[in-house]
């Protein structure tokens, strides 16, 4: 079992890699209840507002996706003129990557998707 320091440190290393991402300009771990547990974010970005839109837009994903049975959900992009928002579940923590317009959600899933992975193996 994972102590309460220990976790804390766990997830700051997880920040750190989904950060090292090229283009990520932030990185939330939330709680289901939006509480932020870890987190690494610059510029523009807001760590509470990224946390708010990570767990609203992960929900919602995550209703749709059991509602159609469509497949496994993998991420939530919220996408707009200057930023990108990607949200994703995993396990019972919500990641919030917030990137700059141009980058292409497509080249950095497979990291993004290997980090969450290894990410719900621990919590």
């Amino acid at each position: 079992m994972v102590n309460v320091a220990e976790k804390d440190i766990l997830l700051k290393r997880f920040v750190g890699d989904f950060r090292k991402i090229s283009g990520v300009e932030g990185c939330v771990i939330t709680s289901s209840d939006g509480a932020i547990l870890a987190s690494d974010v610059s510029g523009n970005v807001n760590e509470e507002e990224l946390g708010a839109i990570t767990v609203f837009s992960a929900g919602i994903g995550s209703q749709l996706d059991s509602e159609l049975k469509l497949g496994k959900l993998e991420k939530i992009v919220v996408e707009g003129p200057d930023y990108k928002i990607i949200s994703i579940q995993s396990g019972p923590v919500f990641v919030g990557l917030s990137t700059a317009a141009n980058v292409s959600v497509d080249m950095i899933s497979s990291e993004v998707q290997d980090i969450a992975s290894k990410l719900k193996e621990v919590v």
